[in-house]
């Protein structure tokens, strides 16, 4: 058995404090951990909707932007983004933000088919992202299961009521207000999502190649139908001109004939008869 003599310092002293030290620094990072876990930071333009693990339920108010407060391990922040949002289907994959083709093709109401490239600018309203968290989903799911299908249907009935050449053409702008319109009209009726500022761009018209093709033919059939009519204007416009010519030409020899007769009246001549082939010969010189 060991004997520790005055003065000298007892190991289990010495274990005991470090044990104190390290219980308090492990206190001290629970506490610390405890207290981070429950503050949760929300972004500006953002809304958290709180859920309780326990019952199930999600708080009627939202956590607005800033730090904010819950209860650790008991509760659940979930983070939607309220600011706007576009959400964009085109043919361009780089403009849709998808890979692939994510054009609406849409049929017309003269039987033909068109590709719509859009765009719509939405939002969710302020207090209503645990609506939407309880009875649709997170924000990613919303845009492809409830964005997605409104737009699409917006488009298919708009585009039914026009042909294709006033969706490539004159209609367009009356083309997007309807589809704006529709859009509207579904989501005030759902009340999760607002349009925002203008809401709705109908980027691009596209045009099947079967399409295309017969716009270009009947556009060079058109074309070929002008030249041949500016080639018979030009023939006439031609044939005038000759005809104005010879008129003048004859005008002038009737003229030249008149003042021949006039100058014979005032001259001593003599009568002589020549074949007609020959034409008239004349002496106009003054006898001496």
């Amino acid at each position: 058995m060991a004997h520790w003599q005055e003065g000298d310092v007892d190991p289990r002293e010495i274990m005991a404090r470090h044990t104190q030290t390290v219980l308090t620094a492990i206190v001290l990072a629970a506490a610390f951990l405890l207290l981070w876990s429950a503050v949760v930071f929300i972004p500006a333009g953002h809304e958290g909707v709180l859920f309780n693990k326990l019952n199930g339920k999600v708080s009627a108010t939202t956590l607005k932007q800033g730090w904010q407060l819950r209860v650790p391990v008991l509760t659940n922040v979930v983070v939607y983004d309220c600011r706007r949002k576009a959400y964009t289907m085109s043919m361009t994959s780089a403009d849709a933000g998808q890979e692939g083709s994510n054009t609406n093709w849409s049929p017309t109401a003269d039987g033909n088919s068109v590709g719509i490239d859009i765009t719509v600018w939405y939002r969710i309203p302020a207090d209503i992202a645990g609506q939407v968290y309880v009875k649709l989903g997170n924000q990613e799911w919303c845009e492809e299961q409830v964005i997605r299908p409104i737009i699409r249907n917006a488009v298919r009935l708009t585009v039914a009521r026009y042909t294709a050449p006033e969706l490539y053409g004159p209609k367009r702008t009356e083309v997007q207000d309807k589809i704006k319109e529709l859009i509207d009209k579904s989501f005030k009726d759902d009340r999760f999502f607002v349009l925002d500022g203008d809401g709705v761009f109908l980027r691009d018209v596209h045009l099947t190649p079967s399409y295309q093709r017969s716009i270009e033919e009947k556009v060079a059939a058109q074309q070929a139908i002008q030249r041949k009519e500016f080639e018979v204007a030009q023939a006439r416009q031609e044939a005038m001109a000759i005809k104005i010519k010879n008129d003048a030409l004859a005008s002038a020899k009737s003229y030249l004939q008149l003042r021949t007769i006039e100058m014979l009246e005032k001259k001593d001549f003599k009568v002589m008869v020549v074949p007609q082939s020959q034409g008239l010969i004349l002496n106009l010189q003054e006898n001496k």
